[in-house]
């Protein structure tokens, strides 16, 4: 990247043209609240300054296409930064996915997209719209924050899969580019997050108008042909731009609908054999009537710390029949319950005022809808007259519907070297509804089940970009931000603990029905601050600092606690009465003075006097969260040589959500409980590494881009799911074993979680042809989850004394408790060494590109935390039914996943013209076998699949 010295080095109606990207006004789509006027007397408000208001107008040089034929380098492009505040100089690894890949891909899917992208990974099922991106090991609940267009969209709702919430939409065929950062930001988009950024650009009108040319459209379009269409049926998108010297707008549409998939039906046997986690996995027999589990298992009947029915550890492997069935169903048609369908809309409008101060208004909306399911569990369906295995069609999933919706308008100006400001007021709005039925072994089991949760967030981003000297440092930029941002959550749900509440009451147990995820409002308040150099010098340093406040109202959730409010001994009515008569009262009185004394004993040790040992809240609740942030980047780059080193350190903080702390009911016979005690996430980043860029570097047209990157996110108070005992609630002593009452909470890990590795990038050029490859290798670190058996430190041990009074003793806040999380197989992931190599030729001046991309993805593991004093003992002892050996006390297990897998895909394009291009991408050409376990089912992906693809511009 080149950045310039001044605003005043790029005169205002250069700057104008540069920035032609995207608005309509407000009044034009019937939103009065909007209107111009009050949104000039806004931002003159704000920015207190008289520059604000529209200058007269200048004239301007016809605008320019800037959109190139296909590139054939896959390199950061050149970028001048001309004083657009938010447009902060970047230190270290800048990888991300540019419109090159996006096109040549054309992916229905944007996991394809991500996984070729370094660093990075996709935490949600394949077939599902939204997508949650994990940056260096960081994902799920806002820990990395997601931005489309520059607004950040954090849907996070309950999954037993932590990294698949705080998701964001995005529409794979609107979109241009991906832009990922490493490490801590912050800019008010990042402040809130642990570490990491992806930000989402969508089309311009750059990307769609001809050369020369201010009104025309884009068509595109793909299908799956052939017998190796997979699903893919035909999708498209249409867009039409129209620029005028004041005037840019633009509109487009999609529509996309793929049937169910095959998956892969190639894998090597042995490695399948050995290296799957099979125990979710249904085989039955006789077209299933009957079922068969797989029981080659390494580790069996392994107890979790809680005590609870899910809260365990199973890790077995197929045998040599069940593979066989495995292949069969692979072979035998499409797997039920990957079919997904969709569509989007995008207006684009921009308003340029023409004047010496570049100001222009942009309205930017999207708003999408699908359909599809998720969280399946397949099965594999045996025939009785010994033919070929099948996948069984009544395979249990998800159903989910989801809408989302993004408007922003955003004002723009260039006033002088100190006053760069942006406006930017945004509404976002995500809702999903989840319908299922209740699986066996449920209470609920049949029953139709759902679970309905809208997030919708308003809110208003100004920032400025100031250009400055300073003696004897030169040139520096200062950005200043500020975020208000308010989200509102409303849930609708019907889940397992209602069912629950029935079965207790036809026991004859008063069950009161649990709020499982309460509404909620949550309010912020961002600040940011950054510095960075702007000279062209060796050396290039920046320092940021960012604070947040955070307003959390949960409204009438309805959980269970404890109502114990102080340590001593409740003396019986039994141990009372004695005592009354021991001193002289008759059998009458004493019954009489014992009833009495016992009721106002009761009262003094409870909070409240209707409720036993426990009790139910359903006050709103209110939370506060102060979080902090801060980085620091520095870079040298050896004039003459193409060698750039740089290193950076970062610090960040993350509030628990209401979900993460108000979750409470029953799920899958799994109790969970509320924990309102969680503390923040913090976070401290490191990021090393070293840039090698040289044009001519073994022939005169050619141009090699290399780069190594070190990571370390260092994690303090993690949040995870562990055993809880729950504030003011007593726990019996007897036994010695029992360190909660069966229930899992979030709660803060007391251990680091270390997530570290190093991250390769590749890229040469040359006339005829490039190679692009990109490797993450992870450096194993296991990380266990340690927490507080009291969090809130206010619980007590409960136990009897020889008259039978019952003594509560202070457990402040008890053993430290280690273990591996309910879902271990996400929490203490291995993860697994990642990457992709692509190889292209492109004769007739790059018209034509023939190519291949290899992806890898190393053995899937994960590392469970094996505890041996909370294991059933003689005969049940896990070590009597795992095939491999325990830890003789404490210690830590493997358990495989899924093997490695090496994919290749194929591709061709031509470019007839600057109007017509065709191509034809061929994914998975062996047709290998790739899945994701999750904690309960699997996530697998295509087989090969053949598609073709039409990019018509007019």
């Amino acid at each position: 990247m080149t950045f310039s010295n001044s605003v005043a080095e790029t005169p205002p109606m250069a700057r104008t043209n540069l920035h032609r990207a995207t608005a309509a006004t407000p009044c034009e789509r019937g939103m009065p609240a909007l209107r111009p006027n009050r949104v000039w007397l806004a931002v003159a408000l704000a920015l207190a300054g008289p520059y604000a208001l529209a200058q007269p107008a200048q004239p301007e040089p016809q605008a320019q296409n800037t959109r190139q034929a296909s590139d054939t380098m896959h390199t950061l492009d050149e970028v001048t930064v001309i004083g657009s505040a938010e447009e902060e100089k970047k230190i270290g690894i800048s990888e991300g996915a540019d419109q090159e890949l996006i096109e040549r891909r054309n992916a229905s899917h944007m996991s394809d997209l991500i996984d070729q992208i370094s660093g990075t990974s996709v935490n949600s099922l394949y077939a599902r719209p939204e997508v949650s991106v994990g940056v260096q090991g960081i994902a799920g609940h806002g820990r990395v924050a997601q931005s489309l267009e520059g607004i950040t969209q954090n849907f996070h709702a309950f999954t037993k899969d932590i990294g698949q919430t705080g998701s964001i939409f995005v529409d794979p065929q609107f979109l241009k580019s991906i832009d990922v950062t490493r490490g801590v930001n912050s800019s008010t988009g990042s402040l809130g997050s642990l570490g990491g950024a992806v930000d989402f650009k969508y089309l311009d009108l750059d990307d769609i108008l001809l050369p020369d040319r201010s009104m025309g459209g884009m068509v595109r379009g793909s299908t799956g042909f052939s017998k190796y269409a997979n699903g893919q049926k035909t999708s498209g998108s249409a867009f039409l731009a129209s620029r005028t010297e004041r005037w840019d707008f633009m509109l487009g549409a999609s529509d996309s609908e793929n049937d169910a998939y095959s998956v892969g039906s190639h894998f090597n046997e042995g490695d399948m054999l050995r290296y799957t986690h099979a125990k979710n996995f249904g085989f039955w027999l006789n077209d299933g009537a009957q079922q068969q589990s797989p029981s080659n298992c390494r580790y069996s009947g392994i107890l979790g710390m809680s005590g609870g029915f899910q809260d365990g550890f199973h890790n077995c492997q197929f045998n040599k029949q069940q593979v066989q069935w495995l292949k069969q169903a692979a072979k035998s048609g499409a797997l039920t319950g990957t079919e997904k369908e969709g569509d989007s809309q995008m207006l684009r409008v921009r308003h340029y005022f023409n004047d010496a101060y570049d100001q222009s208004l942009e309205l930017f909306a999207t708003t999408s809808h699908a359909k599809y399911q998720t969280d399946q569990e397949p099965e594999v369906w045996v025939p009785t007259d010994g033919g070929n295995a099948y996948w069984g069609k009544k395979i249990w999933s998800v159903g989910a519907e989801l809408d989302n919706q993004v408007i922003s308008l955003k004002y723009k100006g260039a006033f002088s070297d100190w006053v760069n400001p942006e406006v930017h007021f945004y509404h976002e709005k995500q809702e999903r509804e989840q319908r299922w039925t209740g699986v066996p072994g449920s209470y609920g089991m049949g029953e139709p089940m759902h679970y309905f949760v809208e997030n919708a967030s308003n809110g208003l981003k100004i920032s400025n970009a100031s250009h400055f000297d300073a003696p004897q440092v030169g040139p520096l930029r200062l950005d200043t931000g500020l975020e208000l941002r308010r989200t509102d959550k409303e849930v609708d749900s019907l889940t397992e603990d209602q069912w629950y509440q029935k079965h207790q009451q036809s026991l004859g147990y008063d069950y009161k029905e649990l709020v499982w995820d309460p509404d909620s409002r949550n309010d912020t308040l961002a600040l940011a601050l950054a510095l960075s150099t702007e000279d062209s010098g060796p050396w290039q340093a920046s320092v940021g600092v960012g604070w947040q406040r955070v307003s959390m109202d949960v409204y009438s959730p309805m959980f269970e606690s404890g109502n114990i409010t102080k340590a001593g001994t409740l003396p019986t009515y039994g141990s009372l009465r004695n005592l009354y008569r021991s001193q002289g009262y008759s059998s009458s009185e004493a019954r009489q003075m014992a009833l009495a004394a016992a009721s106002e004993y009761i009262k003094d040790f409870h909070i409240d006097d209707d409720s036993g040992d426990t009790r139910y809240i359903s006050d709103n609740q209110k939370h506060n969260y102060n979080l902090k942030s801060a980085n620091f980047g520095l870079q040298y780059t050896r004039p003459g040589s193409g060698l750039t080193t740089y290193a950076s350190i970062g610090y960040g903080e993350r509030a628990p959500t209401s979900n993460e702390m108000y979750i409470n009911g029953v799920w899958m016979r799994q109790g969970f409980t509320a924990n309102p005690d969680l503390e923040p996430e913090k976070n401290i980043s490191l990021q090393l590494g070293a840039n090698y860029q040289r044009a001519g570097w073994l022939a005169r047209e050619d141009k090699i881009d290399v780069g190594v990157g070190f990571y370390r996110n260092h994690i303090r108070n993690y949040i995870g799911y562990g055993p809880i005992v729950r504030s003011g609630e007593p726990l019996n002593e007897q036994g010695g074993t029992q360190v909660a009452n069966s229930y899992v909470a979030n709660v803060n890990n007391l251990e680091t979680v270390i997530r570290q590795g190093f991250e390769l990038n590749l890229a040469y050029r040359q006339p005829l042809f490039y190679l692009r490859g990109n490797l993450t290798i992870p450096l194993r670190h296991d990380n266990k989850m340690c927490s507080w058996q009291s969090p809130s430190g206010q619980a007590y041990y409960r136990s009897t004394d020889t008259d039978d009074n019952t003594v509560y003793t202070p457990m402040g806040k008890g053993k430290r408790l280690c273990y591996s999380g309910w879902n271990w197989m996400e929490t203490s992931l291995i993860e697994p060494i990642r990457g992709s190599l692509t190889a292209a030729l492109t004769p007739y001046e790059g018209k034509l590109e023939l190519g291949a991309t290899t992806h890898f993805r190393g053995k899937q593991r994960a590392a469970y935390y094996y505890v041996d004093s909370v294991q059933s003992s003689g005969s049940a002892h896990p070590g009597n039914s795992s095939s491999a050996a325990l830890p003789s006390d404490n210690g830590w297990i493997d358990a495989y996943l899924w093997p490695r897998v090496v994919k290749l895909d194929l591709f061709a394009n031509y470019r007839f013209n600057e109007q017509l291009k065709v191509g034809l991408y061929l994914a998975n050409l062996t047709d290998e076998m790739e899945a994701t376990p999750t904690t309960l089912g699997y996530n697998f992906y295509p087989g090969r699949t053949l598609t073709g693809n039409l990019e018509y511009r007019f």
